[in-house]
């Protein structure tokens, strides 16, 4: 069982207010400070800076959050195994992963275990908060991720190639990215892990997106292809979303020179998660399932 203190400064974390935190939960404005200064004298440290009327974390304070969130999820989940109530494993994956990588994985697995999952799909920043806030036990992803907090195994690896329409321009050419920046780049949003792998190369290039002649913004992996296969944007994706487009001769892989770059795609959770075992033993029988195809 969880301190009350805890869940008071929660509140106030959720609510970034002292004064709607107390009337939440029932309290005096008094009681929710004295439980935060509780807090503060108990783990030594500041936990919230208070600037005029704005409450910020300190990151003491964002530690001590996300491991409250932590054990509030470990304590339902026990309370639920205590229960004996069958819980799916709460799994997150990012598109790429989703429609092109998992789904064979997850079949095989499916037929062979009588097993309950429930799969949510966002890009690799929600994923990660999701995971943080215990709203999911593991995911699947291709993004960067603190490998401190988190366990992790590398469970595929993929190209991350340029893809434009069949007869683009520069198809069958070795070209440099300056040429690439000549035509409408098609990426997913801010915060997803193909947008991040791109900014990330032009980085360590001396490059940015700045550089280039126009951006189109396309969460969906389908309607990127399609703007592909209809136009001169060149769009980086992993080598398998776009397979059966290649083979099919709508699209094709470009060659840029002196590019090659190969992603790991991650199985990761919470190391502190009280569901370590469930996920191991998950991941375990997903791979055996798979090397077994």
């Amino acid at each position: 069982m969880l301190d009350t203190k805890i869940f008071t400064f929660l509140k106030v974390a959720q609510l970034k207010n002292y004064t709607k935190a107390a009337a939440e939960l029932n309290l005096t404005q008094p009681a929710v400070t004295q439980h935060i200064q509780k807090l503060e004298e108990y783990y030594g440290c500041s936990l919230i800076d208070i600037n005029g009327k704005s409450v910020k974390l300190t990151v003491q304070g964002e530690a001590l959050y996300n491991y409250a969130n932590f054990q509030i999820a470990n304590e339902k989940q026990l309370i639920n195994q205590i229960k004996k109530v069958e819980t799916p494993i709460k799994i997150g994956a990012t598109l790429s992963i989703a429609d092109y990588y998992l789904p064979s994985f997850l079949s095989s697995y499916l037929s062979r275990n009588n097993e309950l999952i429930s799969v949510t799909v966002k890009n690799t920043k929600s994923i990660i908060e999701m995971l943080l806030n215990n709203e999911l036990y593991c995911a699947f992803i291709e993004g960067i991720f603190d490998k401190s907090i988190f366990q992790f195994y590398e469970f595929y690896t993929t190209k991350f190639v340029p893809v434009a329409r069949k007869g683009h321009p520069l198809e069958g050419l070795e070209v440099i990215i300056p040429e690439i920046h000549k035509y409408p780049l098609i990426l997913r949003e801010e915060g997803s892990g193909t947008r991040e792998i791109y900014q990330n190369y032009l980085y360590q290039n001396n490059d940015s997106l700045l550089s280039v002649y126009k951006i189109y913004e396309i969460s969906s992996f389908g309607i990127i292809k399609k703007m592909l296969s209809s136009s001169d944007a060149i769009s980086f994706m992993y080598e398998e979303v776009a397979r059966q487009e290649v083979e099919r001769g709508e699209l094709c892989y470009l060659t840029i020179q002196n590019y090659s770059i190969e992603r790991p795609l991650y199985f990761i959770y919470p190391k502190n998660s009280l569901m370590k075992e469930k996920n191991e033993l998950f991941y375990s029988q997903l791979m055996q399932n798979n090397d077994n195809q």
